[in-house]
């Protein structure tokens, strides 16, 4: 299961990637992936539910 996470760690240096579950009463737990990056006064953070979602964000917020 933390196979995703080592590949976007891999992928995207410079990035803190974790993970948070949530659950609901009525339905399945899901796991929500997170990328973290402090930058002189900026802070970001990034959700998404699947890594090719948290890595397109990633590339996305890089670009700025």
């Amino acid at each position: 299961m933390n196979d995703d996470v080592a590949r976007l760690e891999a992928a995207h240096p410079g990035w803190q990637i974790s993970t948070v579950w949530a659950s609901a009463c009525s339905g399945p737990d899901a796991r929500r992936l997170m990328a973290y990056r402090y930058t002189g006064q900026r802070r970001v953070l990034l959700t998404a539910w699947t890594e090719a979602e948290l890595s397109a964000r990633i590339r996305e917020e890089e670009q700025r």
